[in-house]
C-alpha cells in the first residue's frame, strides 16, 4: 500500500523564525571594532546563515571555519575568532523569543488531519533542536528528527535525508516511494540536499536564501511563503478531497 505524502522540513528559517541570529548579526555589524568590508549586499540573514555555516559541535573545526568564511568579511584573523566567540554566546540568549513561522501551525494542522507525514532534517546541533522540540511541542506535528549530530554528512550531502526516510520507514511499516517525498527548504544546500538524496525540492523564498540562488539550484518547486505549499500537488489534492468528503 502506497504511503502518505512525506514532507521533510529544515528547521531554521522553515520552521521556526530566525529573530535571535539576525540580531545577533545586527548588534555585530555595527561594531567599528571588526572593521567590516564587503557587506554592501549582505543582508543579516546572510551573516546569520554564514555563522550557522562555520559552525560546529567541534569548536576547533567551528573556528578554522569562520576563519575561512568570514576572510572577505573581517580582515583581521583574530578578530574573526574573536567574532565568533562572541556570537555564539550572543543568539542563545534571545532564542526564547523564536517562534514557529507565521501561518504555519495551521498549514501542519491541515495537511497532518490528512495524512501528511513530517520530518525535520537540518544541519543544526541534536542538543539546540532538542530545546526546541520541548518548547514548541514539535512532536504535535514531527515525529522524525535528524540533527548534524546524527549523520556523518551534512546538507547539501543527500545522507541526513536517507537517515529520515530510514526511521519512517520504520514508522509506516512499508518502502519509501521517494517520488512522494519533499524537501523544504530555504537554501540551495536543502535544494541539493534533495538532488542527492532521489526526492522532491520546495524551495522557500521567505527563507534564508535568496531568490537567485534558490533558482539556479533548480528546484523541483518554488514557493514565496509557507502557506502557498496548500496549492501545490499533492498537497492541494487531499485538501479538495477531504473538502468533497465532508459535504
Amino acid at each position: 500500500m502506497a504511503h502518505p505524502p512525506i514532507l521533510l522540513f529544515d528547521f531554521d528559517g522553515c520552521v521556526i523564525t530566525q529573530k535571535s541570529l539576525e540580531y545577533a548579526a545586527l548588534v555585530h555589524l555595527k561594531k567599528n571594532f571588526y572593521s567590516w568590508r564587503n557587506t554592501e549586499s549582505l543582508r543579516l540573514i546572510d551573516i546569520a546563515r554564514l555563522f550557522e555555516e562555520s559552525d560546529s559541535k567541534n569548536k576547533i573545526k567551528a573556528i578554522i571555519n569562520v576563519y575561512r568564511v568570514f576572510k572577505n568579511y573581517i580582515p583581521s584573523r583574530w578578530k574573526r575568532v574573536l567574532f565568533f566567540i562572541r556570537f555564539r554566546r550572543m543568539y542563545p540568549k534571545y532564542e526564547k523569543y523564536e517562534t514557529l513561522k507565521p501561518k504555519l501551525r495551521e498549514i501542519l494542522i491541515d495537511l497532518q488531519r490528512n495524512g501528511v507525514k513530517f520530518g525535520i532534517v537540518s544541519n543544526t546541533s541534536g542538543e539546540r533542536l532538542a530545546i526546541f522540540r520541548n518548547r514548541l511541542n514539535l512532536d504535535e506535528f514531527f515525529s522524525v528528527y535528524v540533527s548534524r549530530d546524527d549523520t556523518p554528512a551534512r546538507k547539501p550531502h543527500g545522507h541526513p535525508i536517507i537517515i529520515a526516510l530510514q526511521q519512517l520507514k520504520k514508522e509506516l511499516g512499508t518502502p519509501i516511494e521517494k517520488n512522494n517525498v519533499y524537501l523544504i527548504g530555504d537554501l540551495p544546500t536543502d535544494i541539493e540536499c534533495a538532488h542527492n538524496a532521489g526526492v522532491k525540492s520546495i524551495a522557500l523564498l521567505s527563507g534564508h536564501g535568496t531568490k537567485l540562488s534558490l533558482e539556479k539550484a533548480n528546484p523541483t518547486i518554488i514557493l514565496r511563503d509557507i502557506e502557498d505549499i496548500l496549492e501545490i500537488d499533492p498537497f492541494k489534492k487531499i485538501i479538495i478531497r477531504e473538502n468533497i468528503t465532508h459535504r
